[in-house]
C-alpha cells in the first residue's frame, strides 16, 4: 500500500533545509592566540546573500597571533574597512565574541576609530594608513565614509550585531520559532544550579580508585577534618563549580586545563597555598600579639572594647585560635576600619579615672 506524504510538510521540510543552508553559509573568521592562558577567539561571521557585500570579499581570513600582538587592531580594520567600501554594510555582518566583555570592547573600538578617521585624529592615523593600503579612494573620501557610517550605525544602533555566541544562537532560535512550532515569545531558561549539582554528583559516583580526582577529593576531606570542618564536600563542590560559568573562567579556562592535566600541579599548589596561608596567620598573630600589649600598657583589656568580646575584640581572639577565613572580616571589622569610633565605647572608663570626680 503507497504511502502518501502530507505535500504541506514536504514544503515545510524543504523550507527548513534551504533556512538551514543558509545559517551555515557564513564566512568565519576565527582570531586565536598561540597563549594557552590567554585564549581569545573572535569569530566575524558574514551572512552570504544574493546582493551582499561578501560577493566581493568571498575569501576565508584566518588571523592567528599571541597574546598582545595586536589581534583587536587587526580585527577593527578589517570591520572599519567593510564600512569604508559600504557605509550601510553593518546591516550585514555578524561579529560574535565569547564574552560580553569583549563585545563591548570591539564596539567602542569600532565606533571610535569611525569617530577619529572622521575628525583627523592623531589616535586614529594607524587605522587611516591600513585603509589606505588597499582602498583606492582617497583620504577626503575615507573620511566622509567614516562619517556617513557612523551617523548611520547610531541612528540604526540595533543592526549594529557585535554580540556573545549566547545571544547570537538565542536569535537563530527566535527566528526558527515558528518552524519549530514554539511561540513568538520565546526565551531560553538555563537551569546552571541544576545541571552544575548533577555533574558533580555524577562526577563523584563514577569516581575509582586510580581516579587522581578522588585522591584530591581525600585529601580535601582529610584536611576538612583536621580544622574540624563537615566532612561531605559536595556542597563546597558545586559552589565553587559556579566559577566555570564565570567569564573570566572562560576567557582563561584553557590554560587552566593545561594546568590540572599535569598530575603534581595540584598537591604542589595546595603546599604553595597552605604555606602562604601559614606565613600569613602568623604575621596576623605577630600584630595581634602586638595589639593586646599596647591594651595592657595602656591598663585595658580587649573587654573594655566596643561590645566587649562580641565587637571587634572577637576578630583578634579568632586570629590568635588560628581561624583565618573569609568568614573572618565581617562586618564589624569593616565598621571599625573605616571609623575609629567603633572601636570603644562613649563611656569607656580610663584607670585611675573617676568620671563623677570634682561634681557635688
Amino acid at each position: 500500500m503507497p504511502i502518501h506524504k502530507n505535500p504541506l510538510k514536504i514544503a515545510r521540510s524543504a523550507e527548513l533545509k534551504h533556512r538551514f543552508q543558509r545559517i551555515n553559509a557564513f564566512l568565519i573568521l576565527i582570531i586565536k592566540t598561540d597563549n594557552p592562558t590567554f585564549i581569545r577567539i573572535f569569530v566575524l561571521i558574514k551572512c552570504i546573500t544574493k546582493h551582499t557585500i561578501m560577493e566581493q570579499h568571498p575569501q576565508l581570513l584566518v588571523y592567528k597571533a599571541s597574546a598582545g600582538s595586536g589581534k583587536t587592531f587587526t580585527l577593527a580594520v578589517q570591520y572599519i574597512k567593510l564600512l569604508i567600501e559600504d557605509t550601510s554594510a553593518y546591516r550585514k555582518i555578524l561579529a560574535v565574541t565569547f564574552t560580553n566583555k569583549a563585545t563591548t570592547e570591539m564596539k567602542k573600538r569600532i565606533l571610535y576609530q569611525l569617530y577619529g578617521i572622521a575628525t583627523a585624529s592623531p589616535e586614529s592615523e594607524g587605522y587611516l594608513k591600513e585603509i589606505l593600503k588597499t582602498s583606492g579612494k582617497s583620504v577626503d573620501e575615507i573620511r566622509q565614509a567614516a562619517r556617513t557610517a557612523l551617523k548611520n550605525i547610531i541612528h540604526d544602533y540595533s543592526r549594529f550585531r557585535i554580540e556573545t555566541i549566547d545571544s547570537f544562537f538565542q536569535s537563530v532560535m527566535r527566528n526558527l520559532s515558528r518552524e519549530l512550532e514554539l511561540g513568538a515569545n520565546l526565551n531560553i531558561e538555563l537551569n546552571n544550579t541544576e545541571v552544575l549539582s548533577d555533574a558533580v554528583d555524577s562526577m563523584i559516583e563514577k569516581l575509582d580508585r586510580r581516579s587522581p580526582v578522588l585522591y584530591w577529593l581525600l585529601e580535601y576531606i582529610e584536611e576538612r577534618i583536621a580544622d574540624d570542618k563537615r566532612w561531605n564536600v559536595s556542597g563546597e563542590i558545586k559552589n565553587f563549580g559556579k566559577n566555570i560559568l564565570n567569564e573570566s573562567y572562560i576567557e582563561k579556562g584553557n590554560g587552566l586545563r593545561n594546568k590540572l592535566s599535569q598530575p603534581q600541579f595540584i598537591p604542589e599548589y595546595r603546599k604553595k597555598l597552605q604555606l602562604i596561608r601559614q606565613e600569613a596567620l602568623e604575621q596576623m598573630k605577630g600584630f595581634t600579639e602586638h595589639f593586646l600589649e599596647l591594651l595592657e600598657a595602656n591598663g585595658l583589656t580587649p573587654a573594655d572594647l566596643k561590645r566587649g568580646s562580641n565587637g571587634i575584640a572577637s576578630y583578634f581572639n579568632k586570629i590568635a585560635r588560628g581561624e583565618l577565613d573569609d568568614k573572618v572580616r565581617n562586618k564589624t571589622v569593616e565598621d571599625c576600619l573605616e571609623d575609629a569610633a567603633g572601636w570603644t565605647t562613649k563611656t569607656l572608663r580610663l584607670p585611675g579615672h573617676d568620671p563623677l570626680a570634682g561634681r557635688k
